[in-house]
């Protein structure tokens, strides 16, 4: 089976949160900045790990995504956004 890629907007996780910083809610906080962001492919097949996060600035939801080799990133995405994705382009031939 061919690989299956979904084409995303990212930006680096820079610290190994280290400096944990979570909302009163206890979601951990983050910090997307478009200007430093990234366009990627990611293959479906090498995500692990999908979670979910609050961007510091806007409250918007985004996703912290974990790939097998041990790369992290921002996405600009909403997790359940990002999980729709990857099950359309799963399901497509």
């Amino acid at each position: 089976m061919a690989s299956k890629y979904i084409l995303e907007n990212v930006a680096l996780v820079e610290n190994d949160f280290s400096a944990d910083s979570r909302n009163k809610d206890g979601m951990r906080v983050v910090s997307y900045e478009a200007r430093r962001s990234i366009i990627v492919h990611l293959a479906i097949e090498h995500i692990v790990q999908i979670e979910v996060v609050k961007d510091a600035k806007n409250d918007e939801e985004r996703s912290i995504v974990t790939l097998t080799n041990g790369n992290r990133f921002i996405t600009r995405r909403s997790a359940t956004e990002l999980c729709d994705i990857i099950e359309k382009a799963a399901g497509s031939a």
